[in-house]
């Protein structure tokens, strides 16, 4: 009895192999198909971009920082400055005036025509989050790291978000054959 026990057991363990392969495929498919896309993604690929060089962390204005990556990358585009003044920095008590000077720049924006942006953020992480949710579902939203040997690197896009179904979503080429 034992000895069947233990026979099932390792054809069990065998044939578990096969749903791991195939969810492992699927994973490194779909890591590929968005590497690719965000390849296809870097640089302007709209009529009128914009850059938006936000400097919280008290610092001050890091939009020469931009405008030379940009320059550099051969990327042509106005910048809008946003900081604040050296010596200050982000408090609960002012993140929401913050938050609301930035959907004011969003608004002034969108009245302009932009088609999209190019985010360059100097603040604390939390408050990275929050300007995520504010410029989310809106132009495509092209964010910047900076990286430790200087200038900036692309890294991904705000996009609206995914439905499936819906053609208006940016990943659609990477998620629909999936589901």
């Amino acid at each position: 009895m034992w000895d069947f026990i233990g026979d099932v057991s390792n054809i069990i363990q065998i044939v578990s192999i096969f749903p791991w392969l195939v969810t492992a495929y699927l994973f490194w498919n779909r890591a590929k198909k968005y590497r690719e896309l965000m390849k296809k993604q870097e640089g302007t690929t709209s009529q009128k971009p914009k850059a938006l060089a936000i400097g919280l962390v008290g610092t001050g204005d890091i939009s020469n920082q931009v405008k030379q990556f940009l320059n550099n990358q051969s990327l042509q585009m106005e910048i809008e400055p946003f900081y604040i003044e050296p010596g200050t920095g982000i408090t609960k008590d002012n993140i929401q005036k913050l938050l609301r000077e930035i959907l004011g720049i969003k608004t002034k924006l969108t009245s302009e025509g932009v088609t999209e942006i190019h985010l360059f953020l100097a603040a604390p992480v939390a408050f990275g989050a929050a300007i995520g949710a504010l410029l989310d579902n809106w132009v495509p939203v092209k964010v910047y790291q900076a990286v430790k040997t200087g200038g900036y690197e692309f890294w991904t896009i705000l996009h609206k978000g995914y439905i499936p179904g819906v053609d208006s979503s940016l990943f659609k080429e990477v998620m629909d054959p999936e589901l």
